[in-house]
């Protein structure tokens, strides 16, 4: 059992905390969670992320006093952890609205809440395995950074993984700090964030001088401005002008809303293909040698596979020209034992106004729940389906390669859900010249979700120095280049965006050695813990 630091030696903030009751302790966790939510997109408000791990911070402090610390400790993470999911990904239940048929309305909430509540626990895990090793001292904010960094990599990897609102995000992408990723990664630049912003939480301590307290905070606003003039010269090196061989590339979206797209009508398909071609402009002259890109599932398979039917390829074909279409689409299979389904991209080139399907890549990181279900051969008598209700869900393709894409680098496509992950994209040999991303932000609806989606993209631009051509339906469909700027995207009334594609730079030093680069700032920032304490003098004052 830990003593409770004694009034003498106790700050007020600390006081303050200590007299709350363990409900409030929980609440304030709660309210801290939250708050870190407006750190992410679209809001991007970093101070406010600061202050809620200084909270949490502050709330393990008292947790590091209690007789059962480490159920406390687990307690106020897991809290914290409900309120920052619960606000940051309370878009989710708009993808119940979808199909209120299979799901209806009363679903959202509660699946919603069930979500946060789950991976809430990768945050009391982290708030545990703090508390194993917590100081009464600076050492305990490098406790904090490298016991919530492995909770945050086990979030994004258990069971498939969800690695969504890391605290590496809370940097806008595209801006200096963010190019730290194209060093260590998005995991590396999280460890990096939850140290510099634990930091602040030390003026509280008691039995310090002011200089003592403050003298980490502007450390850390040191190291911060550091990486900032880093990023920044980084930055300054990039090419100012793309090269003339580069292709141009227009990403389209249709306008339309999810239901209104997977309306059952006959016609539909033809409806959705006369939007589509709508946006992708006509095959002139002044365009007859641009990219096409279409967003994940932007044909509807409602009466018919687009690639099946071969009027709906003539007019494909007629609209396209003789232009590459690289588009987002639902494929089937015929196999022994049934149909397979696959949430797949084709790479379609069109010869004399005939298009050729040369190419596809189906989904490998598929969405559980959304796109298939867990352990299906035990609960598929429970009448549970995905949210894309296609027989039992969608197969599993193999990971992503490179695609040929005639008149353009080789390209490696991304569909939805894998955009989140790190390390998607091949290297060595096998790095494309960029990435493609095809994504249906329709199901989160006019939230932050397609904000937040839009913004790990741009991450996966600057980790691979990698440009990326987003196309997404209901989302912001972008051209980004190998520093995560944005160069054109989409807006609320024009439903196409077109630009040259910028270059590729050198394999990022990420690219090249990231789990090395990971592995060692977690063992250094880790092993701060093991330094010699802080010494005391008379009284118990710090010396």
């Amino acid at each position: 059992m830990n003593a409770e630091p004694t009034h003498a030696t106790r700050s007020r903030i600390q006081a303050w905390f200590v007299a709350r009751t363990p409900w409030q302790r929980r609440g304030i966790a709660a309210a801290a969670g939250a708050l870190a939510t407006l750190g992410h997109a679209p809001f991007q408000l970093t101070p406010l992320f600061v202050v809620a791990i200084v909270l949490l911070v502050w709330l393990l402090d008292v947790s590091a006093t209690k007789e059962r610390k480490l159920r406390s400790a687990f307690s106020i993470g897991w809290f914290f952890g409900l309120g920052h999911l619960a606000t940051g990904l309370y878009w989710v239940a708009a993808a119940f609205n979808v199909d209120s048929d299979a799901w209806g309305p009363v679903w959202g909430v509660p699946a919603t809440l069930a979500l946060a509540a789950g991976l809430a626990l990768f945050f009391g895990v982290g708030a545990l395995l703090a508390m194993l090793l917590w100081t009464k001292d600076i050492r305990r904010i490098a406790v904090f950074a490298a016991a919530f960094f492995v909770s945050e990599w086990l979030r994004g990897h258990v069971f498939g993984g969800f690695p969504w609102l890391l605290p590496a995000y809370i940097w806008t992408p595209g801006e200096p700090i963010s190019q730290l990723a194209s060093l260590v990664g998005a995991y590396g630049l999280t460890l990096l964030t939850l140290l510099v912003s634990a930091t602040p939480a030390v003026i509280a301590d008691g039995g310090k001088s002011a200089g003592r307290r403050f003298a980490p905070v502007l450390g850390a606003a040191l190291a911060v401005g550091m990486a900032w003039g880093w990023g920044a010269q980084h930055i300054a090196a990039a090419p100012t002008e793309p090269p003339g061989a580069q292709p141009v590339v227009r990403v389209a979206d249709s306008g339309l809303g999810q239901a209104e797209k997977w309306q059952n009508r006959p016609d539909q398909e033809w409806r959705v293909l006369e939007r589509y071609l709508e946006a992708s402009g006509d095959p002139s002259d002044d365009n007859a040698d641009t990219i096409v890109i279409w967003p994940e599932g932007a044909i509807p398979a409602i009466n018919f596979f687009m690639l099946e039917n071969p009027d709906f390829m003539s007019v494909l074909g007629h609209g396209l020209g003789d232009r590459v279409l690289i588009a987002g689409l639902t494929r089937r299979e015929a196999r022994v034992d049934g149909v397979a389904y696959f949430n797949s991209a084709a790479v379609i080139d069109g010869v004399n106004g005939e298009p050729r399907v040369s190419q596809t890549y189906d989904k490998n990181h598929l969405v559980p729940f959304g796109e298939y279900i867990p352990l299906w051969n035990l609960v598929s008598n429970l009448n549970i389906a995905p949210l894309q209700r296609i027989g039992a869900g969608f197969e599993a393709g193999p990971p992503p390669t490179r695609l040929v894409v005639p008149g353009a680098p080789p390209a490696v496509v991304l569909i939805c859900y894998e955009a989140i992950f790190p390390d998607m994209i091949p290297r060595g040999d096998g790095r494309p010249g960029w990435i493609v991303m095809v994504t249906n932000d329709a199901w989160f609806g006019g939230g932050s979700g397609p904000y937040q989606h839009y913004a790990m993209a741009r991450y996966r631009a600057i980790e691979e120095g990698l440009p990326v051509a987003r196309a997404a339906s209901g989302g912001i469909s972008a051209i980004v280049d190998a520093y995560g700027r944005q160069v054109a995207a989409t807006t609320a009334r024009v439903e196409y965006a077109e630009a040259q594609l910028p270059p590729a730079v050198s394999e990022t030093p990420y690219a090249q050695w990231g789990s090395i680069i990971l592995l060692v700032l977690f063992v250094f920032i880790a092993g701060l813990r093991f330094l010699p304490p802080e010494k005391r003098g008379p009284g118990g004052s710090r010396i």
